[in-house]
C-alpha cells in the first residue's frame, strides 16, 4: 500500500505542476536513522538464516517501527507527517498490546490466496504477525483487518494506521513537491521585483 501511496503523491504532485525532483531536495531530520531502522527489520531474518537461538526476535521489527516513529517526530512540521505519525502510533498501540506482533486476520488473508504466509504464520515462522483469534480486543479494529478487493492487482490485508500512513505518505510528497516549485517561483518574482526597482 505504501508503493501504491508514493505513486498517487507523485501523480498528484505533478498533476499540481510540481516536480519529483523537488522532492528529493527536501531535507528531512534524522533521515539517516533510516539505515537503523531497516537494519533492526532484518534481524529477524538474519538470525533464522545463520540458524542463532534468540528470543523474542519479534521486538526487533517493533524496534524499527519505533524508530521510523522518531523521524516523523524529528520533522513533525512537514505537511502529512502529522498524519503518518498518527498511523504509525497506532500500529505500535496495537503490536504493543499483542506481545509486539502485529495481529492479521488468517481467514481473509486466505481468501486473498496467501496460504503460504497463513501456514509460515501458523508454524511460527512469521515473527512479526500474530494470528487475530486470541488477539487483545481492540485488534478488532486497530489491527490487519480491512481486506481490500481482490480484483485489486496488489490485494491485500491492511490495518487502520496502514491507511493513515499511505494517506500521510500521499500528502506528503505532492506537498513538497508543490512546495519547491512556489518556493522557486517567489524566489523569481522577488528577483523580478528587486531589478525593476533598480
Amino acid at each position: 500500500m505504501y508503493i501504491e501511496a508514493i505513486i498517487l503523491g507523485v501523480i498528484i504532485g505533478m498533476a499540481r505542476n510540481g516536480r519529483i525532483s523537488n522532492f528529493f531536495e527536501v531535507r528531512f531530520k534524522g533521515w539517516g536513522l533510516s539505515v537503523l531502522a531497516f537494519l533492526l527489520f532484518l534481524v529477524p531474518y538474519g538470525v533464522k538464516a545463520f540458524g542463532i537461538g534468540f528470543e523474542s526476535v519479534e521486538l526487533f521489527p517493533f524496534a524499527a517501527m519505533v524508530v521510523i516513529a522518531v523521524i516523523a517526530l524529528l520533522n513533525f512540521e512537514k505537511t502529512g507527517m502529522k498524519i503518518i505519525l498518527l498511523g504509525l502510533g497506532l500500529n505500535l498501540l496495537i503490536m504493543g498490546l499483542n506481545g509486539f506482533q502485529m495481529p492479521i486476520d488468517t481467514l481473509k488473508m486466505t481468501d486473498l490466496g496467501f496460504h503460504s504466509f497463513v501456514e509460515s504464520l501458523s508454524s511460527g515462522e512469521v515473527v512479526n504477525y500474530t494470528s487475530l483469534e486470541g488477539a487483545h480486543t481492540l485488534s478488532t479494529y486497530l489491527g490487519k483487518v480491512i481486506e481490500l478487493p481482490k480484483a485489486y492487482p496488489l490485494a491485500k490485508v491492511l490495518s487502520v494506521g496502514d491507511l493513515l500512513i499511505s494517506l500521510g505518505i500521499a500528502i506528503l510528497i505532492q506537498y513538497e513537491m508543490l512546495l519547491s516549485s512556489l518556493k522557486s517561483r517567489g524566489s523569481m518574482v522577488q528577483f523580478s521585483y528587486n531589478s525593476k526597482i533598480r
